[in-house]
């Protein structure tokens, strides 16, 4: 078995005050700024990867971010360190090939935007409530079945963040397994079942976005309400596990926080 960690960033607070943050492209404001980078400072030092929507919101903190962290190309988490394998009597320290880091970049892609709330982006959420009130309720109940005006369908919301992530997987276990076939670890090693190798990438979205992958997680589709459910505040972190077996087949997992040291 292999994994990929994603690690889910909603974007900080941003400029233009509460207004409904679609498609609108609107800067961070300085105090998000401040709570993503405390969010980051939080996790992991070291990943291999770092995606982004296209938003502002977003991608100026990820260009900023791949500029801080550095890269192991995948970072391999389950491997057992040099160090470790070096002093162990069933491993050949011939054998053993350390990855070199290397300056990240941060991959841009526009379906990992939020969702477009056609005539309603951008607009202030209170005079929404007086002027739509009833059929944004209707809206935030069951998103499949009340489309906002000239907005985009949740089918198609679904349908491009599905295509993203996939891509993403798709690229990151690919390259994971490059980067195990360059470690030779004895026969024995290989066959430990105990032993999920890992690679930790950073995707920074928005609310819907994140919403939804953790309802795929969950085995839930369409529920109605259920997206309202799910409180996410802004810089969030959300972590979901991907197992992907000898055969391609992927299983997904929601990270519960458990409050265990890492």
């Amino acid at each position: 078995m292999k994994q990929i960690q994603l690690l889910l960033l909603r974007h900080g607070e941003c400029e233009g005050g509460a207004i409904l943050r679609g498609r609108v492209d609107v800067p961070l404001s300085e105090t998000g700024w401040q709570q993503m980078s405390a969010a980051v400072a939080a996790q992991a030092s070291v990943c291999s990867a770092i995606y982004s929507s296209t938003s502002r919101r977003c991608a100026d903190f990820a260009q900023a971010l791949a500029a801080e962290l550095h890269s192991t190309a995948p970072l391999l988490t389950g491997v057992p360190p040099l160090s470790t394998a070096l002093s162990s009597n069933s491993t050949s320290a011939s054998n053993i090939l350390t990855a070199q880091t290397k300056p990240l970049e941060a991959q841009f892609l526009s379906d990992l935007q939020e969702i477009d709330f056609g005539d309603w982006d951008g607009r202030k959420l209170d005079e929404l409530y007086q002027q739509e009130g009833e059929r944004l309720a209707a809206y935030w109940q069951n998103p499949w079945q009340a489309p906002p005006p000239n907005g985009e369908t949740m089918a198609s919301f679904e349908s491009r963040v599905n295509y993203a992530i996939e891509q993403i997987l798709a690229a990151e276990f690919e390259q994971l397994s490059i980067a195990l076939n360059s470690i030779a670890l004895n026969k024995d090693e290989a066959q430990d079942g105990t032993l999920t190798p890992t690679a930790k990438i950073w995707l920074v979205s928005h609310g819907g976005v994140i919403r939804h992958l953790m309802a795929r997680a969950l085995g839930v589709e369409r529920a109605v309400g259920f997206y309202s459910q799910l409180n996410l505040p802004v810089a969030a972190v959300v972590k979901i596990n991907v197992l992907q077996d000898e055969q391609g087949t992927r299983y997904w997992r929601l990270d519960w926080p458990s409050g265990r040291c890492e």
